[in-house]
C-alpha cells in the first residue's frame, strides 16, 4: 500500500509547467503523460482497536507516466493497494522485463491511529510505538500474458524498521467498452514474519489494559481494484472506482486489529494534459 501523492503532485506540476520552457534534459530520452483530478474518496482501513478507520475527503488523485532513460515513475489514480511506483529498467525485452524498484507495502499507524494529524491519542493504543511506513527496495519481473500484464515483485524493507520482506503479485488489463475505459487490477501480497510482526505484534513494553503481548506470524492479503473513465469534454474525464483488500485470518489474532478488511470508493473528474 503506497501513496506519495503530495510529492508526485509537486513533481508533475513542475514537469507540466516547464513543458514549453528550455529543457534541462535530453528531450529524446524523456517521456511523460499526466492527468490530475479532484475526487471524493471514502476509505475504510483495517480496524485498529479503539481508533477511527473510516475517512472521507476531497483529494487530488493522479495518473502519471514519467520516464527518463531507464528511470520511471508510474502511478494510477485507482491504485490504492498495488505495488511500486518508482523503478529502473534493468532488462527490457519485447514481452518481458526486469526492474529495480522502490515502494511502500503497508499502512503506517501510531497511538493516534492511522493519521498523525488526529487530535488525541487513542486510549487503547497509548503505549504503542509508531509503526513507520516501510521503505522497500527489490526486483520486479513483468510479462505480457494474453491481454494481461502480470507482475511479480520481491522487496526488502531496506530503509524501514521491519527487517522484513514482501512478495507481491498482480495482473492488470484495460478494456474499451464504447466510450468507457475500464481498468482492472487484482493480486496478492505475502508478508514475512518480521514484516508482519513489526506492524501487528505487541512487545512487552506496549502491553496495557487493552493489549496483551503478541508475536505475529507471516501473513497475506488479496485485493481487486477497478476504475472506469468516461470523456465528458475535451481534456476532461469523469472517473470512478473501487478497491477491496482482505487480509489473512492471522492478522485478526493480533490484539491491535479488530478487522482484516479494507476498501476504497472514489469518484470525480480529472484533466488530461
Amino acid at each position: 500500500m503506497k501513496k506519495i501523492t503530495s510529492v508526485l503532485l509537486a513533481m508533475c506540476m513542475a514537469v507540466a509547467s516547464k513543458a514549453h520552457a528550455e529543457p534541462w534534459y535530453d528531450e529524446d530520452d524523456f517521456e511523460w503523460q499526466l492527468s490530475v483530478g479532484a475526487f471524493y474518496v471514502n476509505t475504510k482501513l483495517p480496524k485498529l482497536i479503539g481508533a477511527k478507520n473510516e475517512f472521507s475527503s476531497l483529494s487530488p488523485l493522479i495518473d502519471a507516466k514519467i520516464q527518463y532513460k531507464q528511470f520511471y515513475l508510474n502511478t494510477h489514480s485507482g491504485d490504492f493497494f498495488g505495488g511500486s511506483d518508482l523503478g529502473y529498467q534493468l532488462i527490457q525485452e519485447e514481452d518481458w522485463g526486469l526492474d529495480a524498484i522502490f515502494g511502500n507495502y503497508q499502512i503506517p499507524f501510531s497511538d493516534t491511529g492511522y493519521y498523525s494529524n488526529e487530535d488525541d491519542r487513542v486510549e487503547e493504543l497509548k503505549t504503542i510505538n509508531r509503526r513507520k511506513v516501510d521503505q522497500s527496495i527489490g526486483l520486479a519481473y513483468y510479462r505480457n500474458i494474453g491481454e494481461f500484464l502480470a507482475v511479480a515483485e520481491l522487496v526488502y524493507d531496506v530503509f524501514g524498521d521491519s527487517n522484513g520482506w514482501v512478495f507481491h503479485i498482480e495482473a492488470t488489463r484495460n478494456f474499451e467498452l464504447r466510450n468507457w475505459d475500464l481498468w482492472l487490477n487484482f493480486g496478492a501480497n505475502y508478508y514475512s514474519q518480521n514484516f508482519n510482526n513489526y506492524f501487528y505484534g505487541v512487545s512487552p513494553s506496549e502491553v496495557n489494559d487493552y493489549l496483551y503481548g503478541f508475536t505475529a506470524g507471516d501473513g497475506a492479503t488479496a485485493f481487486v481494484q477497478t476504475q472506469v473513465n468516461y470523456p465528458i469534454a475535451q481534456d476532461w474525464v469523469y472517473s470512478a472506482g473501487a478497491s477491496i483488500l482482505v487480509g489473512s485470518g492471522g492478522v485478526k489474532s493480533s490484539p491491535l486489529i479488530d478487522s482484516n478488511y479494507a476498501r476504497v470508493f472514489f469518484t470525480g473528474v480529472k484533466y488530461v494534459f
